[in-house]
């Protein structure tokens, strides 16, 4: 177990409690969810019901292909998030993933009307600039993944861990560790992968899902987006471009992007990598980094954060205008 769950044992006591005497609970994750958020969500809504509790999961656009797992694991897909849901009427909302309750996106309203008297909000992520914006805050730093957090609670609870639940926490830790590529894989988080594969989760299957399967219309997306690529601040930034036309001509949409800023990051002596993508309400920018650059750092000074190797943010603007101004901070830390 990592050894900020000791440092935490004030909220993962709290958090105990909330479960124990809960009846129903909400589960929400932040907007564009990848594989970690919808994991994680996956995996204790499986926890939670299997022990008898009325859970509720919400998810605010159709899940990407390549996660659709986590949805498979439950045994009813997670709805579309309704601004109509009473949140009130749940014993405990618990976010997942989410660094800040703004990327609660079309809940973040309804979150922040919560009155803690009746309703627990509960915060379990690992983000490094998550704002403790819960009642509860359960923020494990060292985590690869929320995932991770999930699988270690029930542990320390001494729950039994069903093949439903093990399929997306592997899924998780699996998607947020670039399946054990990136730098925040270690021997704790390859251990917990291994019990989970003890109890029967094919992580091949999931190697398959997140990168063996191609759909020919992503291809075409990721094939326009390479060839915007450009090189700026002699050759340590890659960044390509995205626009509403390329999502139209390959039938594609903005939940299509995921994967592909990593191209970038990895053109060969490049520290940053980028990736923007024009969408209805603005741009999002996506942040890669390989060995030094803080890119969440660059990206809260956009309203936008995330992990030092892997950031976004959302900006009101044109592209152009987008493009501009990222690439000069970004070339201010290079």
């Amino acid at each position: 177990m990592r050894p900020s769950f000791s440092r935490d044992r004030s909220e993962i006591s709290a958090l105990e409690r909330t479960i124990a005497r809960g009846g129903s609970f909400f589960l929400l994750g932040h907007e564009n969810p990848d594989g970690d958020c919808l994991g994680s969500m996956a995996g204790l809504y499986n926890l939670l019901s299997g022990r008898g509790k009325d859970v509720t999961m919400a998810v605010y656009e159709e899940i990407p292909r390549q996660f659709q797992l986590a949805a498979d694991s439950m045994e009813e897909e997670p709805g579309l998030y309704s601004g109509a849901a009473d949140l009130s009427s749940f014993d405990a909302v618990i976010a997942l993933d989410c660094s800040d309750r703004k990327r609660l996106g079309p809940a973040s309203g309804a979150v922040a009307d919560l009155d803690p008297e009746e309703t627990a909000l509960i915060n379990i992520d690992h983000h490094e600039d998550n704002t403790h914006f819960g009642g509860i805050n359960l923020v494990v730093e060292e985590a690869a993944a929320t995932g991770e957090i999930i699988f270690d609670l029930a542990r320390n609870w001494n729950w039994t861990i069903p093949l439903n639940s093990a399929r997306p926490l592997a899924l998780a830790m699996l998607a947020d560790t670039g399946f054990f590529r990136y730098s925040n894989t270690d021997r704790d988080v390859m251990k917990k992968v291994m019990e989970l594969m003890d109890i029967g989760v094919d992580i091949y299957q999931i190697n398959r899902d997140l990168y063996g399967r191609k759909d020919p219309r992503i291809l075409k997306l990721t094939g326009r987006a390479l060839s915007s690529l450009e090189l700026a601040a002699e050759g340590k930034i890659a960044y390509m471009v995205l626009r509403n036309e390329d999502y139209t001509r390959t039938g594609t949409g903005p939940q299509d992007r995921e994967g592909i800023v990593n191209y970038a990051r990895d053109v060969e002596d490049v520290e940053a990598g980028l990736l923007f993508s024009e969408e209805d309400s603005g741009v999002k920018v996506s942040f890669r980094s390989n060995s030094y650059l803080s890119v969440n750092s660059i990206a809260a000074e956009f309203g936008g954060g995330g992990h030092p190797r892997a950031a976004g943010c959302r900006l009101e603007m044109e592209i152009e205008e987008a493009v501009e101004k990222v690439l000069a901070e970004v070339k201010k830390n290079v």
